[in-house]
């Protein structure tokens, strides 16, 4: 089950430390999220993928795609 499984990643590694914003800043929470989000789909190393994060899995693999990634603060 990918979806619980990213819930329960989601949860334990942000949710859980910035809990405190979602209620006292909810922007802010948004933009950490946001962060972290990009940082959970382009950087962080996956199991699955060998320990490659996901942007240098995709590229290695299939540099045709790059053209697809927009310039974020990589």
């Amino acid at each position: 089950m990918p979806d619980a499984r990213f819930n329960r990643t989601i949860q334990e590694s942000f949710v859980d430390y910035h809990e405190d914003l979602l209620f006292t800043d909810l922007a802010r929470f948004n933009e950490k999220l946001a962060d972290w989000l990009i940082f959970y789909n382009a950087e962080r190393p996956h199991h699955r993928l060998g320990q490659q994060a996901p942007l240098s899995f995709l590229l290695q693999h299939h540099p045709e795609r790059q053209r697809w990634w927009t310039r974020t603060r990589f």
